[in-house]
């Protein structure tokens, strides 16, 4: 989808046309932020749905949106469609990095091993009067994506005591921060390319990835306006990262880069209480400048509950880093057992980035506890699609993950189903607050008792003909709610810079 061609003119003289503009303009009074973000529509990642929904609720409070992210061009998959939902007047640009010099180096160091490899296979296979040992080298690449790493633990001497693993890791986060420097240095470029004469109120940056973060620092300098950061995740107090990125390098580069974005913004959102206070405490400086925006629930239609007489136990999302289904799986095989039930009694359900954890497939740690017939997988689907699976069920879960400071997104959907919400998740963590007098069931990861516990007596509450009602009932957690909170910040927040940067 391509706008019109427009009469601006970028600083180097070319015309600067969005891939998408919402017809109709704005409206008189309109006010217009620049957000720069990777994710967001077309892109159809999870991530993109929090300032979708931002910018429709904006155009409510009257804000539109100018909107750089990462061109459909740079994206596996892509949701055209979810540009429809855009409010009038918002105009998205793409930002398509040039490939760095990592990434030139990581593709060249590929092709000599591959070429290397090659030319062992040749020589093994011509006879030879003198049998000599060769060994092919190992290929440069991270470890098992699955795993990860909780970051307290990473320091220079674990580097030290493993030096093959720790180079590896070492390089791998260069290139990885490379690579986010590469889109966020084409986001910068694309937007000083856009009129001098556009008067935005903010330019807003959104991540991971953070190193957007520093290309929205360097846009507000270069066009004198004011810089709001939103973290939908931690960024340097993050606390797992894939096992490919555990190194103090990776660390030192987000502490950096994360301190220059804390002193120069009016304005820094989070999306949990938890981080936020974290936030605070290492930057005491900028805690009056700290908020939490959570994602919340959306007021939109949705698909409507279907329970039928199988319980139907669904997990929508991804099965990566920490997000470990093993316990969940062995308190339903308990809970199959003792009630003596078969899959058409009741079944668990996984869509998404779901085949395998820590390298083993899913279905295999199934058949390690005996629920292999109750245990079906499927790919992950368009939203709504998603949706639509996420209806069907009896009972949602959230599995855990080894992070207190971030609530999946997830759960605000699940809030809008009649559905039981099963959240894993570790006393005092952001989920276990958010829930905590909302009516789900909480259950540490490692009580594997108590898992046994609640689903056997939802189960026999289901056999008795009880069924669940939705937990969103409190405004609060609605998005629109959230949006007022962030909307009124922003403009609170550049009233007070109005002065600084002669607005």
């Amino acid at each position: 989808m391509t706008g019109q061609n427009s009469p601006l003119m970028s600083g180097a003289r070319q015309p600067v046309v969005p891939l998408f503009e919402k017809p109709t303009g704005d409206r008189p009074g309109t006010r217009r932020l620049l957000l720069l973000t990777y994710h967001f529509p077309p892109g159809d990642a999870t991530g993109a749905l929090r300032w979708q929904k931002l910018c429709v609720l904006g155009w409510d409070y009257g804000w539109n949106l100018d909107v750089i992210t990462l061109d459909p061009a740079g994206l596996r998959k892509v949701d055209f469609a979810r540009l429809e939902e855009l409010p009038p007047g918002t105009r998205v640009y793409g930002a398509n990095p040039a490939a760095s010099f990592s990434e030139r180096v990581e593709k060249a160091v590929w092709s000599l091993y591959r070429w290397s490899k090659m030319k062992l296979s040749r020589r093994k296979d011509k006879p030879s009067s003198t049998p000599r040992a060769t060994s092919s080298p190992a290929p440069m690449r991270p470890p098992d994506e699955s795993g990860s790493i909780n970051t307290s633990g990473i320091t220079w001497e674990s580097i030290l005591r493993s030096p093959r693993s720790g180079c590896r890791r070492l390089v791998f986060s260069w290139i990885e921060h490379t690579r986010q420097a590469s889109w966020a240095r084409a986001a910068r470029i694309k937007a000083l390319q856009l009129p001098s004469d556009r008067e935005y109120a903010a330019v807003v940056t959104c991540g991971p990835p953070h190193m957007v973060h520093e290309a929205g620092r360097v846009v507000a300098v270069k066009r004198c306006i004011p810089l709001v950061i939103d973290m939908r995740d931690p960024w340097s107090l993050v606390q797992r990262v894939p096992e490919a990125l555990g190194s103090p390098l990776w660390i030192s580069l987000a502490s950096y880069y994360e301190k220059k974005a804390m002193k120069a913004a009016v304005l820094v959102v989070t999306n949990t209480e938890p981080h936020r206070r974290a936030l605070q405490k290492r930057y005491p400086q900028c805690a009056s400048r700290i908020i939490t925006v959570m994602n919340g629930y959306d007021d939109e239609a949705l698909p409507e509950s279907r329970h039928t007489g199988k319980f139907v136990i669904a997990y929508a999302g991804g099965i990566y880093l920490d997000r470990d289904p093993r316990n969940l799986f062995s308190a339903v095989g308990r809970v199959v057992k003792e009630l003596m039930l078969n899959p058409d009694d009741l079944i668990v359900e996984l869509m998404g980035d779901v085949e395998s954890y820590a390298g083993v497939p899913t279905i295999e740690l199934a058949r390690r506890v005996g629920i292999e017939p109750y245990v079906k997988l499927s790919k992950s689907q368009p939203r709504q699609a998603a949706l639509e699976f996420i209806a069907r069920a009896t009972m949602l879960v959230n599995l855990p993950q080894d992070s207190d400071m971030a609530i999946p997104s997830k759960i605000f959907e699940y809030m809008q189903f009649d559905a039981w919400l099963l959240a894993i998740a570790e006393p005092g963590s952001a989920v276990d607050l958010l829930l905590r007098e909302s009516g789900a069931d909480l259950v540490r990861a490692d009580d594997v008792e108590g898992m046994v516990s609640i689903l056997r007596r939802r189960y026999e509450e289901f056999r008795k003909g009880v069924r669940p009602g939705k937990l969103a009932s409190n405004r609060l957690f609605s998005r629109q709610e959230q949006a007022r909170i962030l909307f009124e910040a922003i403009e609170s927040s550049c009233k007070d810079e109005q002065g600084r940067y002669g607005a």
